[in-house]
């Protein structure tokens, strides 16, 4: 890959100074004419400094360089404008909590003999502090989890460990940045776990869109041979699709999961149920999340043991292992898909009022484990 890299800058130099012999040969050059069209090369002089702030939003924090590493924390969580969580279909039950995250980058990326083919876990981080994923579920068959209904309206959901990541082009962000920052000042959306920088040009702007100058990772090179990777504009939203240079660990993360009633961790199970609102709040210094949406034809166990098919209106929400309302899957010789909704308030913080948020009947029967993650 690196050969190549220089093959395409000798190419632009071969050009530019082509170009430079004929226009004197032809005589003077009308630079109004000209001069843009150099300017709006759609690779060219990107700003993709790991050191520099302008790169970064509110959402990153103490951001250091050393002679050869750059490192930033962030909460994991995005701009408060940012719409979470809303759109998806296939929820997992899980909600979008602060973590504790480190980032660690090399400030120069290390040459690999072969591209990398991303694995489960994240791929990078976007500029705002948040994690990148690769677009594949966690099922042991490779999907998308666009097309499975798994993200919201800026292209993330929250995982098994409450942790908000993208999954695609983190369109949100892309909109917080703006046209500027994209495509005048080409600066990055993220950065990948080779260090490479990740672009998105072309979301706004046309005249930049370099599609057609992708290697199969998604990546190019600007004039000055510096390598990024640039985000699918259309389609599915593709970051993307391996690494050209060598991977790094580059994140750590300190978090606690949560845990029901009886001290076993809440994982999450996937609910056929579509999110139109999101919100967490403070209530006696007690941070309680809640989802709301429509649930899709589930089989509920009721407490009588017997199942019954609902839709409608549901909710589901966590405040803490005394307070929380969720749907669960049933370990044992039940039909797949089958859940039961457990509600527990016994510790309710004052002032949230979880009464209007339980739209399902809850399961008072006989205790039954929960089903764990099944990948």
């Amino acid at each position: 890959m690196a050969s190549y890299s220089r093959l395409i800058r000798l190419g632009l130099i071969v050009a530019a100074t082509s170009f430079t012999v004929a226009s004197c040969a032809a005589g003077p050059v009308d630079t109004t004419v000209d001069t843009p069209a150099v300017q709006e090369t759609s690779s060219a002089g990107i700003n993709a400094d790991l050191c520099d702030e302008k790169n970064y939003t509110a959402q990153v924090e103490n951001l250091a360089c050393s002679d050869d590493l750059a490192t930033f924390s962030s909460t994991g969580l995005p701009s408060p404008s940012a719409i979470l969580m809303v759109g998806i279909t296939a929820t997992n039950q899980q909600y979008a909590r602060p973590h504790d995250y480190t980032f660690s980058f090399p400030l120069t990326p290390t040459e690999a003999l072969e591209p990398t083919t991303p694995g489960s876990g994240p791929i990078g981080v976007a500029v705002d502090g948040v994690p990148l994923f690769s677009p594949w579920t966690q099922a042991e068959i490779r999907t998308h989890t666009q097309e499975m209904g798994e993200l919201d309206v800026c292209g993330g959901h929250a995982g098994r460990g409450d942790d908000y990541h993208y999954h695609v082009a983190p369109e949100c962000l892309i909109e917080e940045l703006g046209e500027d920052h994209i495509e005048n000042q080409k600066r990055p959306i993220g950065f990948a776990n080779d260090s490479n920088p990740i672009l998105a040009l072309g979301w706004f702007a046309k005249r930049n869109n370099v599609e057609a100058q992708l290697d199969e990772c998604r990546g190019t090179t600007d004039i000055t041979g510096k390598y990024f990777y640039n985000v699918q504009t259309d389609g599915l939203h593709d970051i993307l699709n391996c690494f050209t240079y060598q991977v790094y660990n580059t994140s750590r993360d300190s978090f606690e999961v949560r845990v029901d009633s009886a001290g076993k961790p809440i994982v999450g199970a996937k609910l056929a149920m579509s999110v139109s609102s999101y919100s967490s709040a403070l209530y006696e210094n007690m941070a309680c999340y809640v989802m709301e949406g429509e649930l899709a034809q589930t089989e509920l166990l009721i407490s009588n043991g017997s199942l019954s098919k609902v839709s409608g209106l549901a909710s589901i929400f966590s405040c803490s292992p005394k307070c929380y309302a969720e749907y669960f899957e049933p370990d044992g010789n039940y039909p797949g898909g089958v859940m039961f909704f457990e509600v527990v308030t016994a510790g309710c913080p004052t002032g949230f009022n979880y009464t209007s948020l339980i739209r399902s009947a809850a399961y008072e029967g006989t205790p039954i484990p929960k089903r764990g993650p099944k990948n």
